[in-house]
């Protein structure tokens, strides 16, 4: 045990690079993610371009977030079993060519709101049973003992290419037009699947047959009533949805926070989110060696407090408004600490899950684990947006940085089970 402990701790980012499997899917990851940091920009500049109209956009992303609501739970139960390296495959070439088709339709002058409702509906329908599949996959071609820093490269490499692909977009658009935005988006799927075409798995536990109706109730039973009788599962998935309500008005009220709180323009709403995904990278990539030295209880405390204390500091602001570089420093600094403390806590709630679901399990908790999160998010949008008819941005700040508090504190003296 000690030997394991000890070769543990000498584990580093550069031993990744020979999991060679890893970095297959690591590359297809970042592909996808490049793909899609463009493609974010473009959509929500065609969609309020066609439409002229914020319900639109908002509609957009209801039906681009209901799949992963409605349809992963169950699709979970019908990937586990299924051959996963194929299934990401052609999950991947039938968004590459759902999302191609948009840009022929947009070149062709023959696209409209209702056409692009359809296409995010399908493709997120379809993502609702390549995101199980890929996380069953993990544990596949990861020892445990690099689940940690797998995971943390993961994010902090992706983090990266999101940035660059949001720099990209602006030049993207402005030189080659929103089309083109668009195509380059639908091709990294297809790399995405090229790349993932020469995944080397041992899959276990393989269907032979079509799964019956009568015993895909019974798959999807046997999940739950795993799920049920794991504790410490159960928590992660609360921890999880809590998370992402808390940090809702970080995504639905930037721009309030920003003019409204804090008295300045756009350029520090750009400092902002700079500040806040140089944080989340810094994070992840740190967690690895925090999680070596500190408990897990520990960890989710002291973040889910700093969560907390950065959604509060923002609120300080309103006392010296007129100091513009006191403010700008204000958000920096808050923005980088609330950024570095929710990427530790995704993180340690990912690497403890893949820890602890077994593996012939993993679809289908996974796929109930991220609809759990995925609902948080337009439900708590909800919620921000009624309090926001009688609460200031500044109290409704205040609000959630309390909540996050209490929940973490509370739940580190009833000593909450997490491992």
């Amino acid at each position: 045990m000690k030997h394991l402990e000890k070769k543990a701790e000498k584990m580093g980012y550069r031993d990744l690079f020979g999991q060679t499997e890893y970095m297959k899917i690591l590359s297809a990851g970042l592909i996808n993610r490049f793909g899609d940091s463009i493609d974010a920009i473009a959509f929500t500049w065609l969609v309020y371009e066609l439409t002229g109209n914020a319900a639109w956009s908002a509609l957009m992303f209801a039906a681009n977030q209901l799949p992963s609501v409605l349809v992963q739970p169950f699709a979970g139960a019908l990937v586990e079993g299924m051959e996963k390296k194929k299934l990401m495959v052609v999950t991947d070439v039938i968004r590459g060519m759902i999302t191609v088709g948009l840009a022929v339709l947009f070149f062709a002058d023959l696209l409209n709101p209702w056409i692009m409702l359809a296409f995010t509906l399908i493709n997120s329908t379809v993502e609702a049973f390549r995101l199980p599949a890929s996380l069953a996959v993990m544990p596949m071609i990861l020892d445990e003992n690099y689940y940690a820093f797998g995971n943390s490269l993961s994010s902090t490499a992706g983090r990266i290419v999101e940035l660059i692909g949001l720099g990209a977009a602006g030049v993207v658009i402005g030189t080659c037009g929103i089309g083109s935005a668009i195509a380059i988006d639908g091709i990294s799927f297809f790399g995405s699947a090229l790349l993932l075409r020469f995944l080397r798995l041992k899959e276990k536990n393989l269907r032979k047959e079509k799964l019956l109706l009568k015993e895909y109730k019974t798959v999807l039973k046997d999940g739950l009533h795993y799920l049920k009788g794991q504790p410490v599962i159960r928590n992660f998935c609360v921890f999880s949805v809590l998370i992402n309500m808390v940090i809702v008005p970080l995504n639905s009220l930037q721009t309030p926070l920003i003019q409204e709180v804090l008295g300045q323009g756009s350029e520090l709403l750009s400092v902002f989110a700079v500040a806040l995904s140089a944080g989340m990278g810094v994070g992840s990539f740190c967690y690895p060696f925090l999680s070596g030295r500190v408990s897990v209880r520990v960890q989710f405390t002291v973040s889910g407090v700093l969560v907390g204390a950065g959604m509060y500091s923002y609120t300080i602001g309103t006392g010296f408004r007129s100091n513009a570089g006191a403010i700008y420093t204000l958000t920096v600094i808050s923005s980088f600490v609330l950024g570095t403390a929710v990427s530790i806590l995704v993180s340690a709630l990912s690497v403890q899950f893949m820890k602890t679901v077994k593996q012939e399990y993993m679809a289908r908790v996974g796929a109930i684990f991220n609809a759990g999160a995925s609902a948080a998010t337009p439900a708590a949008s909800l919620a921000v947006g009624a309090l926001a008819s009688f609460c200031s941005v500044s109290q409704i700040f205040k609000l959630c940085a309390l909540i996050s508090v209490i929940i973490f504190i509370t739940a580190a003296i009833a000593k909450v089970r997490l491992e």
